[in-house]
């Protein structure tokens, strides 16, 4: 693979950033990962923004990570909430069930 002439293009950068938003909306969490570790290499690669334009788009695609990991912290407290009560219910359940299985051993 041939090294890119030039400073990264703006254009990698709005893609960069339509994709981890077309991957936070779908919730695939394995892309948006992949497309997050390419996408820090790429920064890595680029450095520093030469130019206007491109600070902009590097900017751009900062605020859209950064609302990205927003969600994802919503989305992990939201999946916390129904662990912790899923966990919550399983006595319950479980006494439930202990108890319905007596009732039908008590009427054989």
């Amino acid at each position: 693979m041939s090294e890119q002439a030039g400073p990264t293009s703006i254009e990698v950068w709005q893609r960069f950033e339509t994709a981890l938003q077309e991957h936070a909306n779908a919730q695939d969490w394995d892309k948006l990962l992949k497309v997050n570790s390419l996408m820090i290499n790429a920064l890595k690669k680029a450095g520093k923004p030469v130019t206007p334009s491109q600070a902009a788009a590097r900017q751009s695609l900062a605020n859209t990570h950064a609302q990205i990991v927003q969600f994802m912290k919503t989305e992990q407290a939201k999946l916390q909430l129904e662990m912790s009560q899923f966990e919550g219910q399983q006595d319950a359940l479980a006494a439930y069930q202990l108890t319905f299985l007596c009732g039908e051993h008590n009427d054989i």
